[in-house]
């Protein structure tokens, strides 16, 4: 607890993040969690996938991230 207090005392991250939620599992809630800790967030959510968003989208994810890494 005392790390994410030091952690967060520092400010937000200020480089792009990727938060993924598979629609059936946390969804939305990953990247709205991710912007208390940073301010640049893309959010995505994939459909008809759960926690293991890797595994189950594998294709989607590769181009998700593709996509993320060229900006």
């Amino acid at each position: 607890m005392q790390q994410n207090k030091e952690f967060l005392a520092q400010g937000k991250l200020k480089m792009p993040i990727l938060a993924v939620g598979g629609e059936d599992s946390f969804g939305r809630i990953v990247p709205d969690q991710w912007r208390d800790y940073a301010v640049n967030v893309q959010g995505r959510i994939l459909k008809n996938s759960g926690h293991f968003v890797t595994e189950e989208k594998p294709q989607e994810v590769t181009t998700m991230l593709q996509s993320f890494l060229r900006k």
